[in-house]
Formats: structure tokens, C-alpha cells, sequence
């Protein structure tokens, strides 16, 4: 993989990741296979930095679209967290709906 190459595919990456962080349906699209899995996209940025004699500018490139992964990660298991949570919540029972209102 040459360089050019490299820098190509890292912007490429970012518009991905653009598109990602500006998406409110982000966890829905992960979950249904609209978007191809955050570990897809780290791993491409991954075979980047191994490459041998990586320039300075696009080792920083890469480290950075890692820092937007990580925070496109944490989004989405904390948006997923708060869905289970609202699926687990137990549903009040009538009964005690009609005693909290009788008591105003």
C-alpha cells in the first residue's frame, strides 16, 4: 500500500466516520448491518499504522480517526445501555395509579 494510497483511504474513513457522528439513527443503523461495524473501520485504520516508514502526518491522521472511533464506540454502548434499561423498567400497576390518585 503506498502512502498516497494510505492518505486516500484515511479520508475516505473520516467521511465514514463523519457521516457517523452527525447520523441520529447511529445505533439503529449499527445494530440493523446498514453501516459496516466500528471494528471494520478500526481495523483499516490499524493496517495503516503498521505500515512500514509511516509519515508523521499520516501516523496523526490515523491516531485521530482512532480518538473519533473511541468516542463513536462509548456513544453507542451508552445509547444501547439506556435502551436495555427502558426495556427492562417494570410497568406500574393499575392499582397503583388509582392510589396515588385518590390521595390528592
Amino acid at each position: 500500500m503506498s502512502f498516497e494510497f494510505a492518505e486516500r483511504d484515511l479520508a475516505h474513513i473520516r467521511n465514514v466516520l463523519g457521516y457517523l457522528e452527525r447520523s441520529t439513527d447511529f445505533v439503529r443503523q449499527t445494530e440493523a448491518g446498514a453501516v459496516v461495524s466500528l471494528g471494520y473501520w478500526r481495523a483499516r485504520v490499524r493496517a495503516i499504522q503498521v505500515m512500514p516508514l509511516l509519515p508523521m502526518h499520516i501516523d496523526k491522521q490515523a491516531k485521530e480517526l482512532i480518538g473519533r472511533l473511541d468516542r463513536l464506540e462509548s456513544a453507542r454502548q451508552g445509547a444501547q445501555a439506556v435502551e436495555k434499561k427502558a426495556e427492562k423498567k417494570p410497568e406500574k400497576k393499575s392499582g397503583e395509579k388509582r392510589a396515588l390518585a385518590s390521595m390528592y
